[in-house]
């Protein structure tokens, strides 16, 4: 499993104000919780962690949280607030853990492979599921999960109760879909419409002529 390290330092004061100053001098605050310890208030480098979540990319890692003037603490990322019209990071979560805890996260599915359905058959790959529940011991946490989808032909479907992995137990509701192979939708001729509206005009125009050809023989009765 993959191991990284974020430098943060104890925050003692909090409030609106003080994180408003705290990222304008380019921190983030963030909270540590959890293995019965009181939550500790962080503060870390706010270009540090936007590094950090570049390079992990949705990955699941467990990260080793080292506070200036405290013992090192290891840690999953459970939270991130941010303004989207700003773009801009607000505050971070982190769940402090132990290496042996039997822990519940997030994992990224990554698809291998390319699917019979697609290349041979000409039909239409459709990701529906991302991410999957799991609990295992934290030091058996995955980056990813792979998933093979080499065989899947037109029409069929991978749930989430046909996926197994070592070590790993999935939360996932197992009727979730994860991959599909789609049917193509047939599109319809282009030169059949244009007929319809050509012939169209021309019914309603001899319509309306033997319509006036009936008011003039009336007339003339």
């Amino acid at each position: 499993m993959n191991q990284v390290s974020l430098k943060a330092r104890q925050r003692t004061v909090t409030g609106k104000q003080v994180t408003k100053v705290l990222r304008r001098d380019g921190g983030l605050p963030a909270v540590v919780y959890g293995s019965g310890e009181s939550p500790t208030s962080l503060t870390i480098d706010y270009h540090e962690f936007e590094g950090f979540l570049r390079k992990t990319r949705g990955e699941s890692v467990v990260i080793n949280l080292e506070i200036e003037g405290m013992d090192d603490k290891k840690a999953l990322l459970r939270d991130i607030q941010r303004d989207y019209l700003r773009n801009q990071l607000l505050h971070a979560d982190f769940q402090q853990i132990r290496m042996s805890d039997q822990i519940t996260t997030e994992v990224s599915l990554v698809m291998m492979g390319e699917p019979v359905g697609v290349t041979r058959d000409g039909g239409v790959l459709d990701q529906s599921l991302r991410v999957i529940e799991i609990s295992c011991v934290a030091s058996e946490i995955p980056e990813h999960l792979e998933v093979d989808i080499g065989n899947l032909g037109m029409g069929e479907t991978i749930h989430v109760s046909d996926l197994t992995f070592e070590n790993v137990e999935i939360v996932t509701d197992g009727e979730v879909a994860v991959v599909s192979v789609l049917t193509p939708m047939a599109e319809e001729p282009e030169e059949e419409e244009a007929d319809l509206e050509q012939e169209e005009p021309e019914i309603i125009g001899r319509a309306q002529e033997d319509d006036e050809d009936e008011d003039e023989d009336g007339d003339e009765a």
